[in-house]
């Protein structure tokens, strides 16, 4: 077994069948991939719809995704209790929208009346289209899902995105449900988020296991009652924290056996 957590493996032996909550990008899927290939693609699409050359669409769009990252930077610096809930929701909308809008409006495109949809379809196209995820996924989730576990995705990202995401990969099918923006409705260091991710995949905290990178979007779960399980993978650096830590989603399995 990979990872330096087989010390840990007699506790979550004993769980048997549960439910499983996992990231995406980090955990699932490579960013670093995902981004690179992300603004191309984009790029294309709307060069493609309306003209303007891809050079200057690329140039363009690059600027607008740097407004969007401080963007949302500014969103996370919210306090709490306005990271969840429908303004939380409309919030992010908002932010999606605008990246949008600076694009077209800097290549002189007209400013579509559905501009959310317009965006929303846009990345859903984009992200179907590039495959991220990890050598060691499949093999992992097959292996999970014939142990009888449930799986499930859960993210900060929108539907657009994040399913998007998992049907360019080729494993949408593997997941018995998504928590993402429109289903989790807050971020995922909010209790809110948890409470709302396991009442949709009707499992108590005490039989469910979180899987991510970041050991701040494991603590509101732990502290309802799951387990967590870092999974920092080679030459990713990440903040441990209480959690075991693993290499590989690999290990996971092997650990849950």
């Amino acid at each position: 077994m990979t990872g330096v957590a087989i010390l840990f493996a007699p506790r979550f032996l004993r769980i048997g069948v549960a439910a499983i909550f996992l990231d995406l990008y980090g955990v699932l899927v490579d960013s670093v991939v995902v981004e690179t290939l992300y603004n191309e693609r984009m790029a294309a699409i709307l060069e493609r719809r309306f003209g303007g050359g891809l050079d200057r669409w690329l140039r363009t769009w690059m600027e607008s995704y740097e407004r969007y990252q401080a963007g949302g930077a500014e969103l996370d610096r919210r306090p709490g209790e306005e990271r969840e809930g429908d303004a939380w929701v409309e919030a992010v909308y908002e932010l999606n929208a605008d990246q949008m809008r600076y694009a077209l409006q800097h290549m002189g495109c007209e400013i579509p009346a559905d501009l959310h949809d317009f965006a929303e379809a846009a990345e859903a196209e984009t992200v179907r289209g590039i495959d991220g995820t990890y050598p060691d996924v499949r093999p992992a989730l097959t292996a999970l899902q014939d142990d009888g576990h449930r799986l499930f995705l859960s993210t900060n990202a929108n539907r657009a995105n994040a399913e998007s995401a998992l049907v360019g990969g080729g494993i949408r099918g593997f997941f018995d449900g998504l928590l993402m923006l429109e289903t989790g409705r807050a971020k995922k260091d909010r209790p809110y988020y948890w409470r709302r991710a396991f009442e949709h995949a009707r499992s108590r905290p005490e039989e469910a296991i979180v899987v991510d990178d970041q050991a701040r979007f494991l603590r509101p779960a732990h502290e309802l009652g799951a387990r967590g399980v870092q999974l920092i993978r080679a030459g990713l650096r990440r903040a441990t924290g209480e959690f075991p830590v693993l290499d590989s989603l690999a290990a996971v399995a092997d650990v849950l056996r």
